[in-house]
């Protein structure tokens, strides 16, 4: 069987003009002609894995306007059939172009020599083992590579923990850093760590042991401005805000964002979508996000239109649960109802009703004071599904490990409308100090 490979090129490395004849003689007094051998791809080289072979056009023309014909000079390498080009194996395909003379043109022969390369690969999976205690039992290693190639596993912490095979051995408490590389064949390049096109925290597996946790991954560590933290962005769609009611601030040590809501009344459903606001992820731009006229029903009124690509926001492994600080202002903790929503939106993306989705997690948190207070808010045991976009089936911990975390919302519950302030405000304030993080 062969198919066509639209994006295909074959790098000339050799030209030999005139190669094979120049305008051989044969004809006294004959005019001289030239071919023009075009390359017969374009794009990316690659080789057609067996039973598959790569074909392309061959293309080439005669000043003289005669017909050209070809032959391959490596047939092992590449056959020629008319002006079919079919790839057989790697190495150095020669094809020459021939003109046979006509019309008071002497013949003429033109030889192109073309590199073969490799495919490129990638890795589809590496399951994380997760946590594992310091004891006896061996713990299997997978992962899987576009090519379906065999992964090669390698400890790069011989002194907390072996590797033979897919089979690892704990030694001692630690970190375990395990890697998983392809070394590629005879169609394939290899895929390293080392390699150019390999991401490779996507091909490195960190393993606590026994008495190590997992590592802190931080989805951001301070805030540069009203509008960005030192990883992203803050708000809505161009960082511009809607909300005239509501105030921002950043500490002169840029480690605390206060953000406020204010009300002369009791809210309404205007304006309990104001108290809110959300962070988005490293590496996330506003090219990223798509607004949409919900502000007023008190939906999220800022979207991903499409899937993205990595890395973008924070990706998960074993990391079991969100770690953040927070204060409230005193009117609305002594509000009956001062619980707060945490919404994580992640980079699962599916069309809904026909319109883009993502897949987001919700916690809703109570409390304890008003002061600054440090939360743990446990990824399994306090989040739960609020937007399955259509799917089903999900499950969380699969979910965050799958998925990077794109977007952190904080929402109230229900503002606070009881508890006026000294100016008969009432207010409803987040005040977040230090960094958010998965631990």
């Amino acid at each position: 069987m062969k198919f066509q490979i639209p994006a295909i090129a074959l790098g000339c490395i050799a030209l030999l003009s005139g190669c094979g004849g120049g305008g051989g003689g044969g004809t006294e007094g004959a005019a001289e002609q030239t071919i023009s051998f075009q390359l017969p791809f374009s794009g990316q080289a690659l080789i057609g894995v067996p039973p598959n072979s790569a074909t392309a056009t061959l293309k080439a023309t005669a000043s003289s306007g005669g017909a050209v014909t070809f032959t391959s000079n490596t047939p092992d390498i590449c056959s020629v059939s008319g002006d079919q080009l079919t790839l057989l194996k790697l190495g150095e395909c020669s094809v020459t172009a021939t003109q046979a003379g006509s019309n008071g043109y002497a013949p003429v022969s033109q030889r192109q020599i073309f590199v073969v390369p490799k495919n490129p690969q990638r890795i589809v999976q590496f399951p994380h083992p997760g946590w594992q205690p310091l004891d006896s039992k061996p713990v299997q290693l997978s992962a899987t590579f576009s090519s379906n190639l065999p992964a090669k596993f390698t400890s790069k912490t011989p002194e907390i923990c072996s590797v033979s095979g897919n089979t690892m051995t704990k030694l001692a408490n630690g970190m375990c850093r395990v890697i998983a590389e392809q070394e590629g064949n005879d169609f394939y390049l290899p895929l390293l760590v080392t390699s150019k096109d390999a991401v490779p925290f996507q091909l490195e597996k960190d393993i606590p042991i026994g008495t190590e946790k997992p590592a802190k991954l931080f989805f951001l560590t301070g805030y540069k401005d009203t509008d960005n933290t030192n990883e992203g962005l803050i708000g809505h769609l161009g960082n511009q805000w809607w909300c005239d009611s509501c105030d921002r601030s950043v500490s002169g040590d840029h480690n605390t964002y206060t953000f406020t809501a204010t009300s002369d009344k009791a809210p309404d459903t205007w304006w309990y979508s104001r108290a809110s606001f959300q962070m988005f992820g490293p590496g996330l731009v506003d090219d990223d996000l798509v607004s949409v006229d919900g502000y007023r029903t008190g939906v999220k009124d800022t979207i991903f239109s499409k899937p993205l690509p990595a890395p973008k926001g924070l990706q998960l492994e074993i990391q079991g649960a969100m770690h953040f600080n927070l204060a409230q202002n005193p009117e609305w903790f002594g509000a009956a109802n001062n619980k707060f929503n945490v919404e994580l939106f992640l980079g699962h993306f599916n069309k809904k009703d026909s319109k883009a989705c993502n897949v987001a997690l919700k916690a809703t948190v109570q409390p304890t004071a008003a002061a600054a207070t440090d939360f743990t808010v446990g990824l399994q045991d306090k989040f739960a599904f609020s937007e399955t976009c259509g799917l089903s089936g999900l499950d969380i911990l699969k979910e965050v490990q799958g998925y990077p975390v794109l977007e952190i919302k904080f929402s109230a519950v229900q503002p606070n409308g009881q508890m006026p302030n000294a100016a008969s405000k009432y207010q409803t304030q987040f005040k977040l100090t230090g960094p958010i993080y998965f631990q």
